[in-house]
């Protein structure tokens, strides 16, 4: 049943009229603007930054809301590469990107900076990203973010594949011994120690090890105190 209603949310999320944002009363702040213009867009990023890298479109969709959000993210963080930004729908279609994706919209990127992508979802989630996602798999780690009007959160560790965890107040999943999944994949990253997504014997001492480190209770259960102690986004809220 939950996985059901997490889909249906999902699915709204994805259908929800482009038009407004969370609340219905303000437009969605969508502006156009030619390729290749060095023009700050905020202090800290220009609008050649969110183009379609494809080489044959000319323009660029892009939501306001996004980079000023971005540049609240980045004082708060220090300095964010922006990996992917609009996509023009032939460009979006070629990497794989879904039909109704945020990129193609204008309002969604893809970043990464000098924390890893636990850290980095997390304190986005926190500065009020609608939509983010963790991607952290092989020698991928980077963290979508996008300003869609129903909040989507999911987790990525492998191509293409993704757990969405939607219903949750908190980003990742409260894990502990035998759990298994996406989650567990994050936290074996975060931990140092062999990736095979199963919450082991060895996980868990590792995972109180790590605790008692970060002056929290070593109950070996990580929920989302210790997520933001071991990743180190405590750090920065």
């Amino acid at each position: 049943m939950e996985s059901k209603l997490r889909r249906v949310i999902y699915d709204l999320a994805k259908k929800h009229k482009p038009g407004v944002t969370g609340r219905e009363d303000k437009p969605m702040s969508i502006i156009q603007f030619s390729k290749g213009q060095p023009i700050p867009q905020t202090p800290h990023f220009s609008r050649y930054e969110f183009d379609c890298p494809c080489g044959r479109c000319s323009m660029t969709k892009h939501d306001t809301e996004l980079s000023q959000r971005l540049e609240t993210l980045r004082a708060i963080v220090g300095p964010l590469h922006v990996s992917s930004g609009y996509r023009c729908p032939s460009h979006n279609a070629a990497v794989g990107g879904a039909r109704n994706s945020m990129h193609v919209s204008g309002r969604a990127a893809d970043i990464h900076g000098n924390l890893n992508p636990v850290a980095l979802g997390i304190i986005a989630q926190a500065q009020g990203f609608r939509g983010v996602g963790i991607y952290w798999y092989g020698s991928t780690a980077f963290v979508h973010v996008d300003t869609r009007p129903i909040r989507a959160t999911w987790l990525c560790v492998a191509i293409r594949k993704y757990n969405y965890t939607s219903l949750l107040s908190f980003l990742l999943p409260t894990i502990r011994r035998w759990s298994s999944g996406p989650a567990v994949q994050m936290l074996q990253r975060l931990l140092g120690v062999s990736v095979d997504g199963v919450f082991g014997a060895g996980t868990e001492r590792a995972l109180k090890t790590a605790q008692a480190k970060a002056g929290i209770a070593a109950d070996g259960v990580c929920g989302s105190e210790t997520w933001r102690r071991i990743s180190g986004a405590y750090k920065f809220m």
